[in-house]
């Protein structure tokens, strides 16, 4: 690529880190433009942002990014810049940090001490309220506390700074840290700067680098500031060639990973560059709100000239493979800019007449190398089609019409469109077959025979003294049946086995009747059962020619039981009519539980393991009565069982658990290794804890989530002197696999 420089001003805001995040407000990359004097922060937001632990509290003099707000702005003079933050509520505490990023990014705050230019985290009583860089101070660097002298990163005098030297062309960020967590928020006022801070200059493009290598595709607009993602698009750009406007897709780091602003464009062409001529790069944007820059100035329209005069890429596609009609030529064009070619049979044009069948090919080289294709040409007929004469075929087959021709289309008279037809039924079929070169048609009627339908019982029960007539009547038939017989009917009374064979010119079909002659038969469902839960009962018998019909309406001669009730049956044959029935009855399952281990907090526990009528009882200490009554930690368990199963379940009962907590009220932190610390003293674990110490005025001296950090009675490294304080407690504990929350208060004395 090659880069064409187009202006030497360019301002650098910061470097945009592409990551998973999108950077807010509380992020070094999301930072607010200094657009204007005063910022009124009236909700200061919690959390550091999406970008985590930027701030290094070893380079820094603040104790990290505390519900922070970060600001960023480029300096257009050299002088002295300074600012005031003034919280809404004058008790909260706010720290503060600048740093200088004009030839680094935000990542590297964390890992470059030299970066930091100002930092005040003072606080304390005296130092609450109002802070900045007003001068007021000699200062540049104050860590926390206040009144210690001199300040340096860990240690505070006081709540100013002295005014910040800068040079114009230099680029800041400031973060400003909410340490007291309030939401009340505050006001930041740049008014006591003596230099301009504010952009309003309109960003212009800084550099376009083009093509100018084989196959490359990327034309990259650097701006010469960042732009406001959501006030530039697509259609803000055009790209104009020799034959009219190029397609291209637009891309941006920042934009696309889901940030706010860039700097850095790309516009890919949906082709390489293969025409040689003038091109033209353009920026059609409105002057107004269109492609503004982080402090809302817009760029103004733009237009970059270009000349290609050597080939950037090579395009070939002799197309797919064809089919011709007979007499007609197909025009094959490899025509490239500043190439040479070389065809199957050796000709060097850029063109080639095709007259012929066979497979033609064609070799193109020019100074971005050398690109090979072919292409089958055949021929073709107009199209032929038989489907043959009428015909008879036997209903229930098929025929497959077949009207197959080379490269051809299809259309039969029911809309398919496959080059053949499967026909199941009777009727008239045509089809039209299509090619480039015409189109032919044909037509067929197929007639079906009738298939015969024997409508004949495979078993047939009459009572004794009874005929019946088994009729095979079929159209265009001739029978045959066991006896000799060949008429379409024959007339039985007997019990046995009747044979027919009926055939047509399609086909030849055979039946079997079983008949069977009734008289009176026994049926009984059985007497009534008393069943297990999974167990099945399988009721009925299947007698020949009978007919049945359950209690819920089935029929089948067979009914499986799956549950209690009274199941009845009417049972019909030729010759009669039976009813009975049965009550089926299941034994209900044991159902207990003894729950859950317990703590044997009272003096006894009532375990009961009552299930239904039918079960017994045996216990671990050998007692048969449903229940129980525990007096002693230990196990329990008890065996419960009938005929159709047996449970066995147990239960723990543990000693009750009571947790103390001790809190003295008296120590002597004078080192000697006795009582040199006030801290509770616990049995059992304490979860969840905070501890605050307070003087007599309620100001905070000490707090602690550790319960084994306790306080050494200092403030600051500073003894304190003998007397009573106050000390708050929050913590929870673990009873009996119970959480249990305690606040507790009180006070502690110092003795020396």
């Amino acid at each position: 690529m090659k880069l064409t420089p187009l202006t030497t001003s360019i301002f650098l805001l910061f470097s945009l880190v592409v990551k998973a995040q999108v950077p807010t407000i509380q992020d070094c990359l999301g930072a607010i433009p200094v657009c204007q004097e005063f910022y009124d922060e009236a909700l200061s937001p919690s959390g550091d942002g999406n970008y985590n632990s930027e701030i290094n509290t070893s380079i820094s003099c603040t104790a990290g990014e505390l519900n922070s707000i970060w600001y960023t702005f480029t300096v257009d003079q050299d002088g002295d810049f300074g600012f005031v933050i003034t919280p809404n509520d004058i008790n909260d505490d706010y720290d503060w940090c600048l740093f200088n990023i004009t030839n680094a990014s935000c990542e590297d705050i964390g890992t470059d001490p030299s970066l930091v230019v100002s930092c005040n985290a003072s606080g304390g009583i005296g130092c609450h309220g109002e802070t900045g860089a007003n001068g007021d101070s000699p200062y540049d660097i104050q860590g926390a506390g206040c009144g210690f002298s001199p300040p340096d990163i860990n240690f505070g005098e006081t709540k100013y700074n002295d005014l910040v030297p800068v040079l114009a062309g230099n680029t800041y960020v400031l973060m400003v840290s909410n340490w007291s967590g309030s939401p009340n928020g505050y006001t930041l006022d740049f008014a006591l700067s003596q230099v301009s801070i504010f952009d309003n200059l309109a960003p212009s493009i800084a550099t376009v680098s083009l093509p100018d290598d084989c196959n490359e595709t990327d034309i990259v607009i650097t701006f010469s500031e960042f732009i406001q993602c959501a006030t530039i698009d697509e259609t803000d750009f055009q790209v104009i060639g020799p034959s009219g406007p190029l397609g291209f897709s637009l891309t941006a780091n920042g934009c696309d990973s889901g940030g706010d602003f860039e700097k850095v464009f790309t516009l890919t062409l949906d082709d390489p560059i293969t025409e040689l001529g003038n091109y033209i790069v353009n920026l059609l944007v409105d002057g107004a709100s269109e492609a503004l820059d982080l402090c809302d100035n817009p760029a103004l329209p733009y237009s970059f000239p270009f000349n290609i005069n050597e080939a950037l890429a090579l395009s070939l596609d002799l197309g797919p493979d064809v089919l011709l009609c007979a007499g007609e030529t197909l025009e094959l064009d490899a025509t490239n800019p500043i190439a040479v070619y070389t065809w199957q049979d050796g000709s060097a044009d850029s063109t080639f007449t095709v007259n012929s069948p066979g497979l033609y090919s064609v070799e193109v080289t020019n100074s971005c190398g050398t690109l090979t294709d072919e292409i089958q040409v055949d021929y073709t007929d107009e199209p032929i089609v038989n489907l043959g004469l009428d015909t008879f075929i036997c209903e229930g087959a098929s025929i497959t019409l077949d009207a197959s021709y080379p490269s051809s289309t299809y259309l039969w008279q029911d809309g398919t469109t496959n080059p053949t037809l499967l026909v199941t039924t009777e009727g008239i079929y045509g089809v039209e077959v299509s090619n480039l070169c015409g189109i032919a048609e044909d037509e067929i009627f197929i007639n079906f025979i009738p298939a015969i339908n024997l409508n004949l019982p495979t078993e047939l029960v009459i009572c004794i003294g009874d005929t019946v007539l088994l009729d095979a009547t079929s159209e265009e038939a001739t029978y045959l049946w066991n006896d000799g017989s060949v008429s379409p009917t024959l007339e039985i009374w007997s019990a046995g086995t009747y044979e027919v064979t009926v055939t047509t010119l399609c086909e030849s079909v055979f039946a079997s009747v079983l008949v069977d002659v009734k008289g009176e038969q026994p049926y009984d469902l059985g007497v009534d059962t008393l069943l297990c839960q999974e167990d099945t009962l399988i009721l009925g018998a299947d007698l020949l020619g009978a007919t049945y019909e359950w209690q819920d309406g089935s029929t089948d001669p067979f009914y499986e039981v799956t549950q209690p009730g009274t199941y009845s049956v009417t049972l019909t044959d030729p010759c009669r009519i039976i009813e009975d029935f049965i009550n089926i009855d299941y034994i209900p399952p044991i159902v207990y539980e003894l729950g859950e281990n317990l703590y044997l907090c009272e003096n006894q526990v009532f375990l009961d393991a009552t299930s239904n009528g039918f079960a017994s009882y045996l216990w671990s200490d050998g007692t048969t009565l449903p229940f129980i009554v525990a007096r002693e930690p230990g196990i329990y368990s008890v065996n419960v069982y009938n005929r159709c199963e047996e449970i066995f379940d147990d239960i723990e009962l543990y000693e009750c658990e009571q947790c103390d907590v001790y809190f003295p009220n008296i120590f002597s932190p004078d080192y000697d290794g006795v009582n040199d610390v006030f801290k509770p003293y616990s049995d059992c674990p304490l979860e969840n804890f905070s501890m605050r110490v307070f003087d007599r005025w309620g100001a905070l001296l000490f707090s602690s989530k550790d319960p084994n950090n306790g306080w050494d009675g200092t403030l600051n490294g500073s003894q304190l002197g003998v007397g009573v304080y106050t000390w708050f407690m929050e913590y929870t504990v673990t009873e009996n696999e119970l959480k249990r929350q305690v606040l507790a208060s009180g006070a502690v004395t110092i003795i020396r």
